[in-house]
C-alpha cells in the first residue's frame, strides 16, 4: 500500500530534516512550505501538482476511499523535482561527519528504519564511487557532496519510501 500524498511529502521533510514542527496557525499556498501538509491552504483553482500527483483528494466533494496510482510522472517527479533534490541535499546534510563507511548504513536507517544488506552497502558504494568520478570529470568543485546528493535522492526514490509492506 503506497502512502498517501500527505505523508509522503512529510516524511520527505522528515528525512531530510527540513521539517517545520510549528504547530496552529494560518495555512499556506506556497509548495515549498516545510511545514507538515495539513497546513496546506486550499484554493479551488490552485491545486498543488506534486500532491495531486500521489492522487491528493478532491476537495469539494467527499470521498468513501482514496484512490491509489501508479503513473510514470510520479517516478520522474522524484527524478526532476528540486524540491526532492532539497530533501537529499538534506539528507546528505545529515550524513556529514560520519565515517565513509557508516554513511550508507546511516542513510538507510534514516530512511528505511533498517540495516542495509551487504549487497545494498556494495552496490551504493559502487554508485557513491562512479557518481563522484562523473561530477569531478565534469569539474564539480564539490564532487563528493554532489554524489552523496545523487546516492540520497535514490534511496528518497525508491518503492521501499513510498510504500507500506
Amino acid at each position: 500500500r503506497r502512502l498517501d500524498a500527505e505523508a509522503i511529502r512529510d516524511s520527505l521533510l522528515s528525512v531530510s530534516k527540513l521539517l517545520d514542527t510549528t504547530m496552529y496557525g494560518p495555512g499556506s499556498l506556497r509548495t515549498d512550505m516545510q511545514r507538515r501538509s495539513v497546513y496546506f491552504f486550499i484554493k479551488r483553482g490552485l491545486p498543488i501538482p506534486s500532491m495531486t500527483l500521489f492522487d491528493w483528494p478532491e476537495h469539494l466533494v467527499g470521498i468513501g476511499r482514496r484512490s491509489s496510482t501508479t503513473i510514470g510522472p510520479q517516478a520522474l517527479m522524484f527524478l526532476n523535482s528540486p524540491q526532492v533534490r532539497r530533501y537529499a541535499e538534506g539528507l546528505t546534510s545529515r550524513l556529514q561527519g560520519r565515517v565513509k563507511s557508516e554513511v550508507i548504513r546511516e542513510a538507510y536507517r534514516i530512511a528505511y528504519s533498517r540495516e542495509p544488506t551487504n549487497m545494498e552497502v556494495a552496490e551504493g558504494e559502487k554508485f557513491i564511487h562512479q557518481q563522484q568520478q562523473l561530477h569531478k570529470a565534469e569539474g564539480s568543485s564539490n564532487h563528493i557532496r554532489s554524489a552523496m546528493v545523487d546516492y540520497c535522492q535514490s534511496l528518497l526514490s525508491l518503492n521501499e519510501f513510498l510504500y507500506i509492506r
